[in-house]
């Protein structure tokens, strides 16, 4: 069991001797560590849509319809940025591109998504006081409106990172 695992590490370390693999290898494992943070954050804006539906169900059930438009368009807006998230660019270009990626920018690309876990992390706090509140108002509304705005911004400075200054 042990010996595969030993001799796929010595050989990982043999090939990073030919010029270029140790570079590319670098690469790939930003990208990777990159694509997991995303989806991990997917994943919280995920929870928040269930939680938004599980809120809009419980309204409804209720016979109230208050609301129910306010919910449903910031649980379409979470869905969407999730996707977008998830989705976004891994930090690849062509062989023959002008602007082609180092490990540098995806070294920042990586810290900037990793900035997005904080806005995620409130985004959240935002939903779960929502849940929480026995009566809604339009400013919690207002305030989840204003944060959603805020992170769709960002997913879209984080797409010209990958652009260069000439973009």
């Amino acid at each position: 069991m042990g010996t595969k695992e030993s001799v796929g590490k010595v050989l990982k370390k043999a090939v990073r001797i030919l010029p270029g693999v140790g570079s590319y290898q670098d690469k790939e494992s930003l990208r990777e560590s990159d694509k997991k943070l995303r989806d991990h954050i997917s994943t919280q804006l995920s929870y928040c849509v269930e939680t938004i539906e599980r809120l809009k169900t419980g309204i409804s059930r209720k016979g109230s319809l208050s609301f129910l438009k306010d919910l449903d368009d910031i649980s379409r807006q979470m869905d969407t940025l999730s996707r977008n998230i998830t989705f976004a660019s891994r930090g690849y270009s062509g062989v023959f591109d002008s602007n082609l990626v180092d490990e540098k920018a995806l070294s920042n690309l990586f810290e900037f998504d990793q900035s997005f876990q904080k806005e995620v992390d409130l985004l959240g706090s935002l939903v779960a006081k929502i849940s929480k509140n026995k009566e809604l108002d339009s400013t919690i509304f207002d305030e989840v409106g204003d944060h959603l705005l805020k992170i769709e911004k960002r997913i879209n400075e984080r797409e010209k990172l990958l652009k260069g200054p000439s973009d």
